[in-house]
């Protein structure tokens, strides 16, 4: 109720004083300072929230003893519609759907210290000291086992990829041809050049119910990240919960999307949000789902292939967005609470983030406004110590048309010794401008030292689960490949500029040569372990 408070508070008292005004009009200067101050106490009011917003660290969900109450029906519940075949899975989620779309009786206490007091970038940070020797960074790049490392990815939508029906007098295991699909798919992002993939995992398709989790088939996570391993690819672990607006839902699961009486993502009304515990209690369901397969794939942790493939663990997916009066609209606890439950989960892996856009949120004007609105507000201790995860990420559409500025990532990100990640790059020539190519060399360039493409090899329905038994369509497009595997020329010409970059990594991404990175005048040279 504050929150709502406080955010209806930055319309209603402005428009509070421009009636008093119209009464008083002959005082027009104490009007306009009086209207002026108002402003300013109700926007101070929602920065205070946005950093704190009472939100506590340990929540219990006790369910309600006895039967189930009826439920009405949810609202806008699509119609499976389609084949039998094709349509079995979606009508089982959309019937779950409807068992929980009001309340179900759970009950959530809430206990403990402040999320914004116990929870800081100190309590949450990756321990290079216990783990350097396995995986550190700095501003130029990552090391990994102390060598100089480019991470060079593309995104890999297990869910989305296409599998070939296998022929009723196959006796092959259903297992072991969607395995083998997954191989086909990543030895060819790995002949590319790529060393790594970016996995979202997508909490909906493993969850068709409340309460219920899916990991085997083509949901057999652990069967994906041993395979990554196998082949020596590194992975970037998206877990979401909200893991792109591309996704049906966000990647939210149904049951969880009609259930009216939560609030995803927090978001109350459009531009305002408000705290919910029964959302981060659902939220601490899937996280103790889903780490507890990543811990043991980290490539902190030796196991018996070697090393664990997993290099970071990005949390949640552009959480960052304005809302009235272009204030800040996340709130920071949202970030706070999935660092503090991987953290808790013994997730050991630098947490990252991709809640910036670029180049609004670094060089936008509004954006150095607020930026320096909170230096000060921080400094009189009027708001909380505002959180960052470890590295913060960002997405960028087109760098040849907007080149990166370091000095506006390291001041907006207040990180001048880590290394700068574009989770989101660019896109393919017919959608975002420059070539996939052209979009890799400028990243480079520019000294970014890690980056995934985003929409490089995945179907280009938007949205859409491909069926375990479902065949390739004439209407399956990549935007490296064509429906018979075959390189577009946009990847094939990526493919050199790959290439090229693997062979020169170990000489140049960890260089301090004169003019190949001219801001890294503004940072020591660390000592890490194993780079001389």
């Amino acid at each position: 109720m504050a929150g709502i408070l406080l955010e209806s508070g930055i319309v209603l008292v402005p428009l509070a004083f421009i009636a008093i005004y119209v009464i008083v009009a002959s005082n027009v200067l104490l009007t306009v300072v009086g209207l002026a101050a108002a402003v300013a106490v109700a926007v101070t009011a929602r920065l205070r929230y946005h950093y704190s917003s009472g939100a506590r660290a340990d929540l219990v969900v006790i369910g309600k003893d006895g039967g189930q109450d009826e439920r009405p029906k949810p609202k806008h519940v699509p119609d499976a519609g389609g084949s039998d075949r094709d349509n079995d899975e979606f009508r089982e989620i959309v019937r779950d759907a409807q068992a929980h779309c009001d309340g179900d009786g759970e009950t959530i206490h809430r206990s403990g210290a402040l999320l914004s007091e116990t929870v800081t970038p100190e309590s949450t940070r990756y321990d290079k000291d216990l783990y350097g020797h396995a995986l550190s960074y700095d501003h130029r790049c990552f090391y990994i086992g102390g060598q100089p490392t480019w991470v060079l990815a593309a995104d890999f939508d297990y869910w989305r990829l296409p599998i070939v029906a296998a022929s009723a007098e196959s006796e092959e295991k259903p297992a072991a041809g969607i395995t083998d699909a997954w191989k086909r798919a990543l030895l060819q992002l790995q002949a590319l050049g790529f060393n790594a993939v970016r996995i979202r995992f997508h909490w909906g398709f493993h969850s068709p119910s409340k309460g219920k989790y899916d990991f085997a088939g083509t949901r057999d996570v652990e069967a994906l990240l041993v395979l990554c391993e196998e082949l020596g690819i590194l992975v970037i672990a998206c877990v979401g919960p909200f893991i792109g607006s591309d996704v049906q839902g966000g990647g939210f699961p149904f049951w969880l999307i009609q259930r009216d009486h939560i609030r995803l993502r927090h978001l109350w009304r459009s531009g305002i949000k408000v705290w919910d515990d029964r959302f981060a209690a659902a939220e601490a369901e899937w996280y103790d789902k889903i780490i507890s397969i990543l811990v043991g794939h980290e490539v902190v942790t030796k196991n018996a292939r070697g090393r664990g493939c997993i290099l970071v663990v990005q949390l949640d997916n552009h959480l960052n967005a304005r809302g009235l009066l272009g204030l800040p609209l996340a709130l920071q606890d949202e970030t706070r609470l999935m660092a503090r439950m991987a953290r808790e989960r013994i997730l050991r892996l630098p947490l990252v983030t991709n809640n910036l856009v670029w180049p609004g949120d670094f060089s936008g004007v509004s954006t150095r406004v607020w930026a320096y609105i909170e230096q000060k507000l921080y400094a009189y201790r009027i708001i909380k110590e505002p959180y960052r995860a470890n590295i913060s990420g960002f997405t960028v559409r087109d760098i040849d048309s907007t080149p990166v500025n370091a000095d506006a990532v390291i001041q907006t990100t207040r990180g001048d010794n880590v290394p700068m990640m574009a989770l989101e790059l660019g896109g393919s020539s017919s959608t975002q401008g420059s070539s996939f190519s052209d979009q890799i060399e400028s990243a480079l360039s520019q000294g970014l030292s890690a980056l995934s493409l985003h929409g490089f090899f995945q179907r280009c329905g938007p949205g859409n689960f491909d069926s375990p038994v479902r065949t390739l369509h004439s209407d399956s497009e990549y935007g490296a490949a064509a429906e018979d595997g075959t390189l577009t020329a946009d990847a094939k010409a990526a493919r050199l500029v790959l290439h090229a970059a693997r062979a020169l990594e170990r000489q140049v991404a960890a260089s301090d040569l004169a003019g190949s990175r001219p801001w890294i005048l503004r940072a020591e040279r660390p000592v890490v372990r194993g780079v001389s």
